[in-house]
């Protein structure tokens, strides 16, 4: 059964340690001289380090490099509704993480993984002309990493095993915290609503496997550690010997909702919530008999978590359930069609989903209130895993659909490889969708 990106383990161990501490720069990453080669950063800095400019206007691929992306206009083949590829079917692109901020508020532009400088790199999509820009370079990116802050003006990423905050439209980047010796990066991390806490998930050194099942039962020793990056202090808020995945922090709030990573239908005590400082961890809802609890997300309040809900273990039935995470008082939204991911617009009117099912591999929009669901598209993705340029490793997530709204509820995005390789699409949906404020 699908279960939510990033099978890249996440580490844990025993150790009690949950208070405020400042980090280590312990060591270097043999990778990490791609972006300060202008100059090197103390080990110590915590949003210190000396800035590396972007090379504009270069023509070969690199920090800068522009390209066009030729944004294609098409008719879905099922519901013939207009669409909108924006990157070329014959390089591989994909979205980050589904919870992540990638979209600007006023749709201009919003950030992707390409291949197209023979790696795979972060870049900036401007709309809706489709020019493409270059924001990182270097081995080691964790594509699905990119995360917007609040101004829209920079973007946090990771690499190899540092985390870090480059410009978005400027010539900065800025290292802000290194995994100290005996961990690694597994490529999840969370931005507060305010920008001033970063939460990111490392794994233990040597225990990342290959296989989502195998990294399941190795049970691989995994973190969250918590930066505040208005200073030179971090913490770890969780640390167990449990795959762990998607921290997400609490909208309004600082406390962090993370998964216990695994097959959907074997994976017990799946959504997890810590408070920031790690005083206090919760397992919101047990998995019962044969049940499934899928991708999961914060409720716009930041009172509940609303989750992909399988019963039993047929899966011909599935729903989408909200529990509030006080009282431990679960909810039926309305049934839905056997999706795999699901994303809420900004108030929570709507849902978008993509079904698994392979008879029927479309995209959805879920009326809650209405308990009604409409059929926008068929993304018709073969869910495959692709090489990852310059690697010699799979990666099993490119072409999985991950349908999100923009933040005004306009459009929604969406990955398919049913042309070539994955690529990215929208559609607009303003004649369906009452339009949100943007905050």
């Amino acid at each position: 059964m699908p279960c939510p990106k990033f099978p890249i383990v996440h580490l844990a161990s025993k150790s009690k340690h949950t208070g405020p501490s400042r980090h280590r720069r312990v060591r270097a990453s043999p990778d990490a001289t791609m972006t300060l080669s202008m100059g090197r950063l103390s080990r110590r800095a915590f949003l210190g380090g000396a800035a590396a400019p972007l090379l504009g206007g270069r023509r070969g691929p690199g920090r800068g490099f522009r390209i066009a992306s030729a944004v294609t206009a098409l008719r879905d083949t099922l519901t013939e509704r207009k669409l909108f590829r924006l990157t070329e079917p014959s390089v591989l692109h994909h979205l980050p993480h589904y919870h992540h901020r990638f979209i600007a508020r006023d749709n201009s532009f919003l950030l992707l993984a390409s291949e197209r400088s023979g790696t795979r790199q972060i870049y900036r999509l401007d709309l809706p002309e489709g020019k493409m820009v270059q924001l990182t370079e270097g081995p080691g990116v964790h594509s699905y990493s990119p995360a917007l802050d609040p101004g829209q003006r920079a973007f946090f990423y990771l690499q190899n095993d540092t985390l870090k905050r480059a410009a978005v439209h400027g010539r900065s980047e800025r290292r802000i915290y290194e995994s100290d010796l005996g961990w690694r990066m597994s490529g999840h991390l969370s931005v507060s609503d305010k920008g001033r806490y970063v939460a990111v998930v490392e794994m233990r050194t040597g225990q990342r496997v290959a296989g989502f099942e195998e990294q399941f039962r190795r049970r691989p020793s995994c973190r969250i550690r918590v930066l505040e990056t208005s200073r030179r202090r971090s913490w770890v808020a969780v640390e167990t010997s449990h795959w762990l995945a998607h921290p997400q922090f609490r909208p309004g709030g600082t406390d962090i909702l993370y998964s216990h990573e695994g097959p959907w239908d074997k994976v017990d005590g799946r959504l997890r919530l810590v408070r920031l400082d790690g005083s206090y961890r919760k397992n919101i809802r047990t998995r019962q008999g044969s049940e499934a609890l899928g991708h999961e997300h914060w409720s716009r309040s930041g009172k509940e978590v609303c989750f992909v809900f399988y019963p039993d273990a047929s899966g011909r039935r599935s729903t989408v359930n909200c529990i509030e995470t006080s009282s431990g008082r679960e909810r039926t939204l309305a049934d839905c069609s056997q999706f795999a991911w699901m994303s809420p617009n900004a108030d929570d009117s709507v849902f978008v989903g993509a079904s698994r099912r392979a008879a029927g591999r479309n995209i959805y929009l879920l009326f809650p209130l209405l308990k009604r669901e409409v059929t926008i598209a068929e993304h018709l993705s073969t869910l495959k895993p692709y090489p990852i340029a310059g690697r010699r490793r799979l990666d099993p997530f490119p072409a999985w659909p991950e349908p999100v709204f923009s933040p005004d509820s306009r459009w929604v995005y969406f990955v398919t490889d049913r042309e070539g390789k994955p690529a990215i699409y929208r559609m607009d949906l303003s004649d369906l969708v009452e339009e949100t404020g943007v905050r």
